[in-house]
């Protein structure tokens, strides 16, 4: 298991989530946590497990269409 942040404009970092969670079986995702001060910027925590495929027909790891 590997623990993931992603730091960004709100729709740019749960676009990367999913992308994320495209290729690998995310097991746990936060919610998006404002970063200090007056930064209009979020990040994201996620919980993957890097050797299971996001989903089960996606053997060899590369995400399908």
């Amino acid at each position: 298991m590997v623990k993931i942040r992603l730091t960004g404009q709100p729709e740019e970092v749960e676009a990367a989530a999913a992308r994320i969670g495209g290729v690998v079986a995310v097991l746990e995702t936060s919610r998006l946590y404002p970063r200090r001060g007056d930064s209009r910027l979020v990040s994201l925590y996620l919980e993957a497990d890097v050797s299971a495929p996001a989903r089960p027909d996606d053997v060899d790891g590369a995400a399908r269409p």
